[in-house]
């Protein structure tokens, strides 16, 4: 073998194996694609009480949804219908944010507004994740399930928060090398 087709063989041979180590390539198994099913952990609301606080900030938000446009790429979409967060009188929306797994990826501001209505189109396709493989996070037809968190703020410096957790299809992505031979 030529010292060109070793190179080229050695590094393909190390592409795949950080491709197989980050879970982008597996073995050609065909799996059938599935709907996400909805999540059994209950979405929690949490607010700054206190025996005679004021009132807070509310946020609106639906279920979210995972979904796979493309099979075969790996990359879901978590998305909403909307979301709505109001302040209480006097106060103002300050700022929404979403995170999913505790990274924050999006982040939403007001200015002199007592409410703020996002509709789920705002953010395009949705937020990007990995979809995950099969069984995952221990079911075997679906992917990998993530935590989302709404936070909203608001002038008066209280603020809202809604939790809860949503599981993606599974995705195998299949890269197949390509096979060379000498002449």
């Amino acid at each position: 073998m030529s010292r060109k087709w070793l190179v080229v063989w050695v590094c393909c041979a190390a592409f795949a194996a950080l491709a197989i180590e980050r879970n982008i390539i597996v073995s050609a198994t065909d799996i059938a694609q599935t709907t996400p099913e909805k999540s059994e952990i209950p979405v929690r609301r949490e607010t700054q009480d206190a025996p005679n606080a004021p009132e807070i900030s509310f946020i609106d938000s639906q279920s979210p949804t995972c979904y796979l446009p493309s099979p075969g790429t790996g990359a879901c979409y978590i998305t909403w219908n909307y979301l709505y967060v109001t302040a209480s009188s006097p106060n103002y929306i300050i700022s929404m944010t979403i995170a999913i797994d505790n990274r924050i990826l999006a982040y939403n501001s007001g200015f002199f507004q007592t409410y703020m209505f996002v509709p789920g189109s705002m953010y395009g396709r949705g937020l990007k994740v990995n979809c995950g493989l099969p069984g995952t996070d221990g079911v075997q037809a679906l992917g990998k399930s993530y935590n989302y968190t709404i936070r909203a703020r608001e002038t008066g410096g209280l603020g809202a928060a809604n939790y809860g957790a949503v599981t993606c299809p599974a995705d195998v992505v299949k890269v197949y090398l390509p096979n060379v031979h000498k002449p």
